[in-house]
């Protein structure tokens, strides 16, 4: 898999926000910073990727970002175990999750960019 061009650019970007993501991933877990950080990479990803054509490489920069911090944090699990599911549904919430999360992703990358190359 090739490492994306941006992904070293957006998290110094995330850095240099302020916000302590080590802090907020590694005490106790809220879905609220899950959304807070996807809306974070996605303004970020907009002032690296300045292409108003170019949605789909901010969305993918946005989820390898995304991927970084669930790496490191384990944020999809930690949103796992805030859902109690039935066990015949656990083997298959782990996927489920990151599709809602590169949905909520999508969204956020597509509502940005109608709102800032509006014309």
């Amino acid at each position: 898999m090739n490492k994306n061009p941006y992904l070293d650019q957006i998290l110094v970007e995330m850095e240099s926000v302020g916000d302590d993501w080590e802090e907020l991933f590694t005490g106790e877990f809220h879905l609220k910073e899950v959304f807070n950080l996807v809306a974070s990479l996605v303004k970020a990803a907009e002032s690296i990727v300045l292409a108003p054509e170019s949605g789909e490489s901010k969305h993918e920069l946005v989820r390898d970002a995304f991927e970084y911090f669930d790496n490191k944090f384990k944020i999809i699990d930690r949103i796992d175990d805030l859902i109690p599911l039935p066990f015949f549904l656990e083997p298959f919430d782990g996927p489920l999750l990151r599709a809602v999360i590169d949905i909520l992703i999508t969204q956020a990358v597509s509502a940005l960019n109608r709102t800032v190359w509006k014309k």
